[in-house]
C-alpha cells in the first residue's frame, strides 16, 4: 500500500493529466480503478520536476540555477524519480475520484505500478467507498412516551431516601434484629472444601473479615439468600453456623450455583440504623424553607427525572424505528471494526459474569452471531447520522466538546488541560465530537417524532439482587 496517495488532500501540481480510468465494481462499497497515463505526460512531468530542481541546484562550477539540466537530472535522479512518481500517482488518483464521483473512506491499496521514464504509467488502486443509499424518513417516526406520574407515595419514598442518606448507625449490645446492620467475619466451605476450589474468583465468598451486611427477616439478602436471617438474635461476639444453598440463578458466581455451603460466622458488631426526623431543620439542611417546600422540590425533581427517562425511551424507540427502515451494504472494514467492538464488549460482560476463557472460546460462534446484527446496525448508523446532521445543519461547538472533556476529567480525577492534551495526542477529540453529534441527531429525531402519550408501566416488585461483590 502506497501511503503517498493523498486523494482529495493532494496538492495540485499543474500537470495536464490525460489519464484513462476504468472503474470496476468489486463489491457494493469497493471499487478498483485502473489507470493509464500516456508516456508523453510522464515525460512532461519529468521535465517539469527537473526544471524545478535546476532552479534550486548548487552544483560545483555553476551558479545557482544555471547548471545544465542533464547534470541536474543525473545528480538528483533518485529524488526526481520519487517526486514525479508521487505527483503523478496523486494527480491520476484525484482525477479518477473526481471524474467518477467516488468518495473514498480509506487510503487505497495500490498495486501493479509500472513507472518508467519514456513509458506509460499504469497502476491499480482498490478503494473502499461510502455506501450510496436513499435516506429513510426520519421525521414523524412513531413513539410512545410514558406520561409523567408522580404520586404522594413516590415523594414519600424519595424523602425517605434523603433521610437514609443522613442516617446514623448506632452500635447496640442487644441481639440482632431485622433491619439492623452487622459486621461479621466468616469462612465458607462446601463438602469441607473452600469455595475457591469450585471457583477461583470466589475469594470474597470464601473468607471475609469485618464484612458489613444488612439483616433481612426473609431470603432477600444482598449476599446469599437466607444468610442474614440466621443471624437474628446474635449479639456482638456471638458465633453462628449458617447453612445456605447457592441459588440456581447466581450470575456473579455461576460455578457455585446449587452448592450447599456452611459458614462459620462471628458477629463483630450490631448497628441500628436511625433515620433523622422530617423536620423544618432537616428541610433547611437541603436548602428548603420548610418541609412543604422540600416536598415540592422533591416532586419537581421526580418529574424532571421521569421526563428525562421518558425521552430516553422515546430516543431508543425512534432510533430503532429508523434502523428498521434501512437496508444497505456497508464497507467491510467499517462493519468488521464495529463487529470487533461489539464482540469485545460481549466478552467483557461474560467475563464479569464469571465465564472462563474456555467458556468464552466455546461460545465464540454464538457471540459472533449475536454481535453481527448489532454491528451492522451500528455500521449503517455511522453513515446515516452525518447525513441527517448535514441536512439539518446540526453542529458541535467547541464549548460542548470542552464541557464533555471537563466532565470526563472530573470523573477520572484528572486536570482538564492534561486530559485534553492526552486526548489530542491520541486523536480522540474527533471521537468526542462524533459522540456529541450522534446524541444531537437522535435528540433531533425524537423532537420531531409523532409521540403518543401512554400510561407508564406499573413498577415491578422490587427484586433483590443476589451475589453483589463476591469476587
Amino acid at each position: 500500500m502506497f501511503t503517498t496517495l493523498l486523494g482529495w488532500a493532494a496538492p495540485k501540481t499543474g500537470f495536464i493529466v490525460n489519464v484513462k480510468v476504468e472503474v470496476i465494481e468489486l463489491a457494493p462499497c469497493k471499487k478498483q480503478l485502473r489507470f493509464e497515463l500516456p508516456a508523453a505526460d510522464v515525460d512532461a512531468a519529468f521535465a517539469e520536476v527537473t526544471r524545478t530542481f535546476r532552479k534550486q541546484a548548487n552544483l560545483p562550477g555553476y551558479r545557482k540555477g544555471k547548471a545544465p539540466e542533464a547534470k541536474v537530472a543525473a545528480q538528483f535522479a533518485g529524488k526526481i524519480l520519487d517526486q514525479v512518481r508521487e505527483q503523478l500517482l496523486n494527480d491520476c488518483y484525484r482525477k479518477g475520484l473526481e471524474d467518477n464521483k467516488i468518495r473514498p473512506l480509506l487510503q487505497p491499496e495500490v498495486e501493479e505500478v509500472n513507472f518508467k521514464r519514456g513509458e506509460a504509467l499504469n497502476f491499480l488502486a482498490t478503494v473502499e467507498t461510502a455506501p450510496d443509499f436513499e435516506m429513510p424518513e426520519y421525521k414523524g417516526l412513531p413513539a410512545k412516551k410514558p406520561k409523567l406520574k408522580v404520586s404522594d407515595a413516590d415523594v414519600d419514598n424519595a424523602l425517605n431516601k434523603l433521610r437514609e442518606g443522613r442516617a446514623e448507625y448506632k452500635e447496640q449490645e442487644r441481639g440482632t434484629q431485622a433491619g439492623d446492620y452487622v459486621v461479621v467475619s466468616f469462612t465458607g466451605t462446601s463438602d469441607g472444601k473452600p469455595l475457591t476450589d469450585f471457583s477461583r474468583t470466589a475469594r470474597g465468598m470464601t473468607k471475609q473479615e469485618n464484612f458489613p451486611l444488612h439483616v433481612h427477616a426473609d431470603d432477600h439478602d444482598h449476599f446469599i439468600p437466607g444468610f442474614t436471617k440466621q443471624l437474628i438474635g446474635a449479639k456482638p461476639g456471638d458465633e453462628r453456623t449458617v447453612t445456605v444453598t447457592i441459588p440456581d440463578e447466581f450470575p456473579s458466581q455461576p460455578k457455585l450455583q446449587g452448592l450447599n455451603v456452611i459458614y462459620e460466622v462471628k458477629v463483630m458488631q450490631v448497628k441500628e440504623k436511625v433515620l433523622p426526623e422530617l423536620t423544618e431543620e432537616f428541610a433547611k439542611s437541603w436548602e428548603a424553607e420548610s418541609v412543604e417546600k422540600l416536598r415540592e422540590g422533591v416532586r419537581d425533581d421526580l418529574k424532571s427525572n421521569q421526563e428525562g427517562e421518558a425521552m430516553r425511551v422515546v430516543r431508543a424507540q425512534v432510533h430503532e424505528e429508523l434502523m428498521k427502515n434501512v437496508s444497505f451494504a456497508v464497507p467491510e472494514p467499517v462493519q468488521q471494526n464495529e463487529l470487533r467492538i461489539v464482540v469485545e464488549s460481549m466478552v467483557r460482560s461474560r467475563r464479569a459474569g464469571g465465564a472462563s476463557e474456555e467458556d468464552i472460546e466455546k461460545a465464540k460462534e454464538q457471540i459472533t452471531a449475536e454481535a453481527n446484527p448489532i454491528a451492522m446496525d451500528r455500521s449503517r448508523w455511522f453513515f446515516i447520522h452525518p447525513r441527517i446532521a448535514e441536512a439539518e445543519k446540526l453542529e458541535v461547538s467547541r464549548e460542548e466538546v470542552l464541557r464533555v472533556i471537563a466532565m470526563q476529567a472530573q470523573q477520572m480525577g484528572k486536570d482538564p488541560q492534561q486530559h485534553m492534551k492526552e486526548l489530542a495526542d491520541n486523536n480522540q477529540i474527533s471521537a468526542i465530537q462524533n459522540q456529541i453529534m450522534e446524541q444531537k441527531v437522535v435528540e433531533f429525531i425524537a423532537e420531531h417524532a409523532e409521540i403518543e402519550l401512554v400510561d407508564p408501566p406499573e413498577p415491578e416488585p422490587a427484586e433483590h439482587d443476589h451475589g453483589h461483590s463476591h469476587g
